[in-house]
């Protein structure tokens, strides 16, 4: 009987040996096969969709967006990596861009992104869930976007554009020191353009000048209007509007008829025609919100995330459109400014 065993352990002993003799690579070809899954499944990353909605085209907007992209990326989030973005523009139509809002959110967005007020609450209205950064926005309590803007409250947070209107008025009489009265030109239809409209007007009358309000309802009203104001008024001051700033180019060459100054809002409106103005950049306003945007995709909850205020600017003096128009500058003014350029057929 203990020869019979000795036989079989010797017969286990050989069959063993003939397995991994036939059959060498099994063993290491499965465990390289776990070890393989586990390493794929710890460099693959979730790849994360920004919804990106624009209320219309034009440049300041345009640097908003690209701002934007730029905060994401500079904060861990680029579109070669981790975020796919779907973008959309409305083209000023609100119709549409409710219906794109929608859009965005049935298709998944992990986080949405509006440039500017109108696309904003478009956002806001088609998700109370999805964080929603609302990108250089000028009144977002007024505007019902955020409960406040210690504690926005709910999905919405991001960047107030709160331009810096009294330094604007200020510089504007500066240069104009004939001035009395300040014609204000704004979009009935724009909860940021009224606010920034309330704003300038008691910064105007402050300053012991006469504000004359002119708002349009659409772009083709716009140069009408300008042609009546040329005769009621000494200057044009322009709220942050994105249908005055989509039709920028009809203003300045209406004015320029009349030999008319304009002083803008916005920076990138001074080489394009305005006179002169203490502006924020629009490019670092996007930048904040890619950042806000960046710090909610982390994990900060909106609703507890205060809204950003970009404050102050540079005081910005296109000097070949005072010389077109026949407006003198002082050496002191000009020695405390940045000089603008004018584009090619915005002089």
């Amino acid at each position: 009987m203990k020869r019979k065993g000795m036989f079989v352990t010797f017969g286990l002993i050989f069959a063993v040996l003939i397995i991994g003799f036939f059959f060498p690579n099994e063993q290491s070809n499965n465990q390289q096969t776990i070890s393989g899954e586990s390493e794929d499944s710890s460099i693959s990353e979730e790849t994360l969709t920004v919804g990106l909605l624009q209320t219309t085209s034009h440049p300041s907007l345009d640097e908003i967006r690209e701002g934007t992209i730029q905060g994401l990326e500079e904060n861990g989030y680029g579109e070669a990596e981790n975020i796919e973005i779907n973008f959309q523009n409305a083209q000023g139509d609100q119709n549409l861009m409710n219906t794109m809002a929608n859009s965005l959110v049935n298709e998944g967005a992990d986080i949405l992104i509006g440039i500017g007020t109108p696309a904003s609450q478009a956002l806001k209205n088609a998700s109370s869930e999805i964080p929603v950064i609302m990108a250089a926005v000028s009144d977002p309590v007024g505007s019902g976007l955020v409960e406040s803007e210690e504690n926005p409250g709910a999905n919405v947070t991001g960047v107030k554009n709160q331009a810096p209107v009294e330094d604007q008025i200020r510089l504007m009489t500066d240069i104009l020191p004939d001035v009395e009265t300040v014609g204000l030109l704004y979009s009935s239809g724009e909860d940021n353009a009224r606010a920034e409209a309330r704003r300038a007007e008691s910064a105007i009358e402050q300053a012991g000048l006469t504000p004359e309000t002119y708002t349009v309802s659409s772009t083709n009203e716009i140069q009408q209007m300008v042609a009546s104001m040329a005769k009621e008024v000494d200057v044009i001051y322009l709220p942050t509007d994105n249908t005055i700033a989509s039709a920028f180019n009809t203003v300045v060459s209406e004015a320029d008829r009349y030999n008319m100054p304009l002083i803008p809002t916005v920076d990138i409106m001074i080489a394009q025609g305005g006179l002169a103005t203490v502006g924020i950049s629009q490019v670092q306003l996007g930048v904040e919100s890619g950042r806000m945007a960046a710090e909610v995709l982390d994990g900060k909850n909106p609703a507890e995330f205060p809204v950003y205020i970009v404050e102050g600017g540079d005081q910005l003096i296109n000097v070949q459109k005072a010389e077109s128009i026949g407006v003198t500058i002082s050496e002191e003014i000009l020695e405390n400014s940045k000089i603008i350029e004018p584009e090619a057929g915005g002089e």
